[in-house]
């Protein structure tokens, strides 16, 4: 299946602020190709909130971090390819019914709402195992193999 759009979990977000990410076959390379491919990336503000906390966990062993972060920030913003989602009352709604499935506050909200897109970027085990989410819900390897792109 090849996406014209994609819904980026935390994960996929930290790359944009030079942050490192734990994801087995992750190329930068490729995953810069795919990013280009698409006609729009989505992400939630969390997960902005999210990578700065992570930024700001690694700030002691690197200083440019503060101002690599600031950098990524103001090209998501800038870019009109890229949609950043705040918190609405769809989402709310949503976020209602997935918190009942026991995930954690964050990855519900994520979810919630990447429904409006359909489908999720993610490596979080718990929500690549739920079923009739109306979310397609994948992984970096799942992409890379089923993508097309």
């Amino acid at each position: 299946m090849k996406f014209i759009e994609l819904y980026l979990d935390t994960t996929y977000v930290m790359p944009f602020f030079h942050l490192d990410i734990d994801v087995k076959g992750f190329s930068r390379a490729r995953y810069k190709e795919i990013i280009k491919s698409l006609d729009k990336i989505h992400l939630s503000e969390i997960s902005l909130i999210e990578a700065k906390a992570k930024s700001l966990k690694i700030r002691e062993k690197r200083s440019d971090v503060n101002k690599k972060f600031n950098e990524g920030l103001s090209i998501l913003s800038d870019d009109e390819k890229v949609v950043i989602h705040e918190y609405r009352s769809i989402d709310d709604a949503m976020f209602n019914e997935f918190i009942l499935l026991g995930l954690d506050f964050f990855d519900a909200v994520i979810l919630a709402q990447s429904c409006t897109v359909g489908n999720l970027l993610t490596e979080d085990l718990r929500l690549l195992q739920l079923k009739d989410t109306g979310v397609k819900i994948i992984n970096w390897a799942a992409l890379q193999t089923g993508s097309g792109v």
